[in-house]
């Protein structure tokens, strides 16, 4: 009855998709935007369905028996909703339907009504591609005959409270982006991609960025707290997945801030939109099609991952054939190497290289595999081709905003800079030899993240934040990224890690540290065994004591580990520890120092910050 009543509702909202394309077609606009609406509520509803499903153990639903169990608690139940792929792609679709349903309501401007029932058409169609999908391939809402008793549980990996929100965080992000090329297939077919385009869509991309950001931040930190690997990025596919759009966002973002300010970039800011969401759509694609191994993959049946590449390259190839045909042909214009709209182009280059690099590093693995070859892809392949570019990168981020727009700039005005630079020079050989690590790579990260950071502080000294408060977004993310990127170079170099074994009254001791292993305690909570430990560190003349665990599942089966951390002003003690054999009296153990681990989520939040601030903006 359940799963008949949810089907009979995600088929009403095909029905009305269906229908506000018809009435579209007939000139009907104002109709079209309300069945769009509507139909946008009715999957809303099947949503909301499918999470009392979860939370009263309804074991009748395939998705439900599959991704929960009575012991769970509530919170790790509804989580469950998204934790699994049917539910994940109905959030996806509801998330496309809600940005869609909330820029009909709050885009009013009766002189563009023709454009605004564009951008529904294409969300519709958006909409309706997946919804077709979910029920033909993916249903939610599939029924069990006989109805189980009990169900199977969640992955334990995903129980945890900041897994709970980031899935969602992700998608309002990258989902997010698809209004972003609706809007700019819209302004396409009405010749309006301007600076006026500009300023309506700047908000609802701005908004996409942003929560795509918090949501690769939460991922970040809650790899490094509970999978016990002692990081905070691990070039895993997936996380690639969220990382390319991110990049194209960023691009497309600066491409933005040109056509609002100048009309210029028109091509660029519509080809940038296409890629952004296509790349969405890869990651859609890497998480659910079975060709990826990872803690984050929900799916594992290659056949939906054929239709997805299907819809892929249906809606990449629809709007680069309607980018082709409806692109305004512009006169070039020449513009002065030391002007904002070169430094603009070289950024978005820069940006569309890292993009590349990360793409071939995520599918030349998967391409292989195909021929039955395998190769790994880790931090030295990105480190070693990324790492050269980035320095540029920071410089010219220090550089360019320093620049006037249109016009070239004496060279006079930038001699307070070279001499900051020297001054960061300075700095990166004194942190290189008191350290006693002699390493290029160290020193020109160290250097041009402190050339991004003073130049950043310098225009603030200046009163340039005073004079014109519309600086503020962009101070603070260029600021946040020179934090983020020298918190990275010094947590890479002077971070160290130990992986060791130890009896109980057992001490290690290596450098200047000594672990003590003190006591441990196995007790049964709610729907798993967990083993506690205690030990009692000595650094130098600091005492303290680390306390990890693991943690044994019962439904499904699965052993998780929970680190324990001591955060200190510049770094933390880091200690996981392994569920020991059952005849075993002897523990293993990984110890950790990260160094300027929290410079890394300070940068991350200014980065974050400033995009929120840039949501409301006003520019003068």
């Amino acid at each position: 009855m359940a799963s008949n009543f949810a089907n009979g509702v995600l088929i009403l909202s095909i029905f009305f998709s269906f229908l506000s394309n018809l009435f579209f077609f007939q000139k009907k606009f104002n109709l079209s935007i309300r069945l769009f609406n509507f139909s946008s509520i009715l999957i809303i509803f099947t949503f909301l369905l499918l999470i009392y499903f979860f939370y009263s153990s309804n074991f009748s639903i395939a998705a439900v028996y599959e991704n929960s169990h009575t012991l769970k608690p509530i919170f790790y139940k509804i989580a469950g909703t998204w934790g699994n792929h049917e539910g994940s792609l109905l959030l996806f679709i509801v998330i496309i339907a809600v940005y869609g349903s909330l820029f009909s309501i709050f885009f009013n401007k009766a002189e563009s009504e023709k454009f605004k029932s564009w951008v529904i058409f294409f969300q519709n169609n958006l909409f309706l591609i997946f919804l077709i999908f979910l029920i033909t391939t993916s249903n939610p809402f599939d029924m069990i005959i006989p109805r189980p008793i009990e169900g199977l549980g969640l992955n334990p990996i995903l129980q945890d409270p900041l897994l709970v929100i980031h899935p969602p965080f992700l998608y309002l992000g990258y989902v997010g982006f698809s209004l972003t090329l609706s809007l700019v297939l819209s302004g396409l077919v009405n010749k309006n991609l301007n600076s006026n385009w500009a300023i309506i869509s700047w908000p609802w991309v701005m908004i996409a960025w942003v929560f795509l950001t918090i949501g690769i931040t939460l991922g970040s930190v809650w790899a490094y707290y509970e999978l016990g690997w002692g990081g905070y990025w691990f070039w895993d596919p997936v996380e690639n997945a969220s990382l390319m759009p991110w990049l194209a966002g960023t691009a497309l973002i600066h491409s933005m801030l040109v056509l609002k300010l100048k009309n210029q970039m028109k091509s660029w800011t519509s080809l940038l939109a296409i890629i952004t969401f296509s790349f969405s759509l890869l990651g859609t694609f890497l998480v659910r099609s079975g060709v990826l191994n990872s803690v984050h993959a929900f799916a594992n049946d290659p056949d939906r991952g054929v239709f997805i590449l299907m819809i892929i390259f249906i809606i990449t190839l629809s709007s680069l054939i309607i980018h082709i045909l409806f692109s305004e042909k512009n006169k070039p214009i020449t513009n002065y190497f030391l002007s904002k709209e070169s430094f603009v182009n070289l950024n978005n280059l820069f940006l569309l290289f890292f993009l590349f690099v990360v793409l071939l590093g995520t599918i030349y693995p998967i391409i292989l595999s195909i021929f039955d070859q395998t190769i790994s892809v880790g931090p030295v392949y990105y480190n070693t081709i990324l790492a050269p570019f980035v320095f540029i990168f920071l410089v010219l981020m220090s550089i360019g905003p320093l620049l006037k727009w249109s016009n070239k700039i004496k060279l006079q005005a930038l001699y307070i800079y070279i001499y900051i630079f020297i001054l960061c020079l300075v700095l990166s050989i004194i942190i290189i030899v008191l350290s006693n690590s002699y390493d290029l790579i160290l020193f020109l990260g160290i250097a041009s993240s402190l050339f991004l950071i003073f130049s950043i502080l310098g225009e603030i000294y200046k009163g340039s934040i005073r004079v014109k408060p519309f600086y503020l977004p962009r101070l603070l993310s260029h600021l946040g990224v020179g934090i983020f990127f020298l918190s990275i170079f010094l947590n890479s170099y002077y971070s160290y890690t130990k992986d060791f074994e130890i009896k109980i009254n057992e001490t290690k001791s290596f450098d200047n540290l000594s672990l003590k292993f003190v006591d441990h305690s196995i007790s049964k909570i709610e729907n798993y065994l967990e083993m506690k430990t205690k030990f009692e560190i000595r650094s130098g003349k600091e005492v303290f004591n680390l306390e990890p665990s693991v943690r044994k599942y019962f439904q499904p089966n699965q052993i998780t580990s929970e680190t324990s951390i001591k955060p200190t002003f510049f770094s933390n003690y880091y200690l996981a520890i392994n569920f020991p054999d059952s005849q075993s009296i002897i523990l293993g153990a990984r110890y950790y120092y990260n160094y300027l681990i929290h410079g890394i989520w300070l940068g991350l939040l200014l980065i974050i910050f400033g995009g929120f601030l840039s949501v409301f903006k006003k520019r003068i």
